[in-house]
C-alpha cells in the first residue's frame, strides 16, 4: 500500500470512531438491534480492459453477477455498522468491447482491439463499513421511517486471481490461464524492471450510497450502489509495459508465457490489421509476429499513470430484523 492510500485509509478510520461516538451520545442502549440478510447484486469493473474507464460510467456489457450474506449492529440514531462477506465476477474483453475504427490516433479504437487482451476474475470479498443514515431515528425499531436514503465507508479485504479463457494455438485448444502464473508483464522474473508479482490478496476502500425501505416489522430491502477502490493496478492482469518475448520465453520456457503476454500476435494475419505496424521476432526457433499502432508500436500493455483498477457492486439487500427481546408465553 503506497503512502496516499495509507493516509486515506487513516483518515477514514478516523471518521468512522468520530462518528460512532457523536452518534453514540444520547441514544439509548436499549434500542440497539442486530440484523441478518443477503444480497443479490450485479459487479462491474473499471480498468484497462473497460472501454469506458470511469468509475462513474462504466462499461456494462462486461456486467457479471454478485452473491453475499451481511450482518447489521444498530448502534445510533443515524448509524450502524455492518459486516459483509460477498463473491461475484469482473471480466473484460478488447476484441469484444472494440471496433476496427481507426479515428484518434494512438488512442484508436482499433489499438484496444488489436491488443486483443482477455480476463476473467472471481473476486471474495470480505468487507466491514459504516452504515449513515439521512434521516435520523432515535426509537423502536419498529417504529423506524419507510424510506430512509444512507451512505456507507469502510474497508474491504478481497481474494483475486484474473484468469483467461482462450486458444493459443498450440494445439491444445481452448483452456483457463491462470494469468499471474504467466508473468505476463516479466513479474517475478530476472527480467530487467520486472516488478516482483502481484498479490492475490489486496485491501479496498467502499464507499458508496443506498435507499432503504421498511416492508414489514421486521424486514428490510435495500437498493445501493458501492465502489471500491483498490490498492492493485492487476485486476486485469494489465498494468504496465509489454516486455521483450525472446527475454520472456528465455525466463520462462513457456510458449504460453509469450503469447498470453502479447496476444496481438493471435491477430498478425487478420487482413483487418494490414495497416498496423508489425513486428516479427524469433522465439523458440519460429516467427513471433506482433502489432502496435502505425507509427511506432504500442510499448504499453496496461496504464502506467499509476492509476488503479476499481470495481462497482450494485443490487439489492434483504435484511431481517432480530427481536432484542424475545417474549416467552406463561404457562399456567
Amino acid at each position: 500500500m503506497n503512502g496516499l492510500s495509507k493516509i486515506v485509509l487513516l483518515s477514514f478510520l478516523f471518521s468512522f470512531f468520530l462518528v460512532l461516538n457523536i452518534n453514540a451520545q444520547g441514544f439509548n442502549a436499549k434500542y440497539k438491534y442486530w440484523s441478518i440478510g443477503g444480497t443479490v447484486n450485479t459487479m462491474n469493473y473499471v480498468g484497462e480492459l473497460d472501454p469506458g474507464p470511469s468509475f462513474l460510467s462504466p462499461g456494462i456489457k462486461f456486467t457479471r453477477y454478485n452473491f453475499g450474506a451481511a450482518v447489521m449492529r444498530r448502534l445510533g440514531s443515524r448509524v450502524s455498522v455492518r459486516g459483509t462477506f460477498s463473491y461475484g465476477r469482473i471480466g473484460g474483453n478488447d476484441f469484444v468491447n472494440s471496433s476496427y475504427s481507426t479515428k484518434g490516433g494512438a488512442h484508436a479504437d482499433i489499438n484496444r482491439k488489436s491488443r486483443n487482451l482477455e480476463f476473467f476474475n472471481n473476486i471474495f470479498e470480505l468487507k466491514g463499513d459504516v452504515v449513515i443514515d439521512f434521516i435520523e431515528h432515535r426509537g423502536k425499531y419498529q417504529k423506524r421511517p419507510d424510506f430512509v436514503p444512507y451512505m456507507f465507508v469502510g474497508l474491504a479485504y478481497f481474494h483475486h486471481n484474473p484468469k483467461a479463457r482462450a486458444d493459443l494455438g498450440l494445439g491444445g485448444g481452448e483452456q483457463v490461464y491462470k494469468l499471474r502464473d504467466y508473468h505476463t508483464e516479466g513479474q517475478g522474473t530476472h527480467i530487467g524492471g520486472a516488478s516482483k508479482p502481484y498479490a492475490l490478496n489486496q485491501i479496498a476502500l467502499p464507499i458508496g450510497l443506498g435507499m432503504r425501505y421498511k416492508l414489514s416489522k421486521q424486514l428490510d430491502v435495500a437498493f445501493e450502489i458501492g465502489w471500491r477502490f483498490t490498492t492493485t493496478d492487476y485486476l486485469d492482469d494489465a498494468g504496465g509495459k509489454y516486455v521483450d518475448a525472446q527475454q520472456l520465453y528465455a525466463a520462462t520456457g513457456s510458449m504460453e508465457s509469450v503469447i498470453l503476454a502479447n496476444k496481438s500476435e493471435l491477430l498478425s494475419t487478420d487482413p483487418a490489421f494490414d495497416g498496423m505496424l508489425h513486428t516479427t521476432t524469433t522465439v523458440n526457433g519460429k516467427p513471433f509476429t506482433t502489432l502496435g499502432d502505425d507509427k511506432s508500436g504500442s510499448t504499453h500493455r496496461g496504464d502506467t499513470k499509476g492509476r488503479r483498477d476499481a470495481y462497482i457492486i450494485t443490487g439489492f439487500h434483504l435484511m431481517y430484523i432480530i427481536p432484542s427481546k424475545v417474549i416467552c408465553p406463561k404457562f399456567r
